[in-house]
Formats: structure tokens, sequence, C-alpha cells
């Protein structure tokens, strides 16, 4: 998701994980997206990862719309339907 954030942004994403520009003082994301970051964490229990990962998913279709727009690709909707509901 950051990595989507930073590209809607015009910024250039930080390929290798270095946490600290995502979610430290270097970091270029709005204090919404940070928060929403902190909040996605888990640990390893399987019904915790779910519920983390459902709560991920109405950031990430906004996010795949938005970059579908700017790429002036069509956006298949029900594919991403289907592909979330084959996760979850």
């Amino acid at each position: 998701m950051s990595t989507a954030w930073y590209m809607i942004s015009g910024n250039q994403p930080n390929t290798f994980g270095d946490w600290a520009k995502y979610e430290g003082s270097r970091s270029e994301l709005e204090v919404w997206q940070k928060s929403l970051l902190e909040s996605w964490e888990c640990g390893r229990d399987t019904v915790e990862i779910l519920d983390v990962m459902k709560s991920i998913v109405l950031e990430f279709k906004e996010v795949h719309r938005s970059l579908c727009d700017t790429l002036g690709v069509r956006e298949d909707s029900e594919w991403v339907d289907n592909i979330v509901n084959i996760v979850l």
C-alpha cells in the first residue's frame, strides 16, 4: 500500500523496503496513511491476519482505481473482487 501511495503522489517508491522512510520522520506519506499502516499491524494469528487483510481491501481498491486512472488502464473491478475473494 505504501508503494502505491507513493506512486499516486508522484514520489519514488522505496523498493528496498526501508520502513523508516514510510513510517518514520522521513516519510512522505500523509498522516492518515501512516495511521492506517500502523493500524494494519498484526501478529501471526490466522484470524488476526485475515481481519487485517479485510481492513486493507477498501483502501487497496481505491488505490488500484486511482492507479488505473492515472495510467489510462481500464479497471476491471469484477476481476479485482474475484482476486480479493480468493485471497480472503
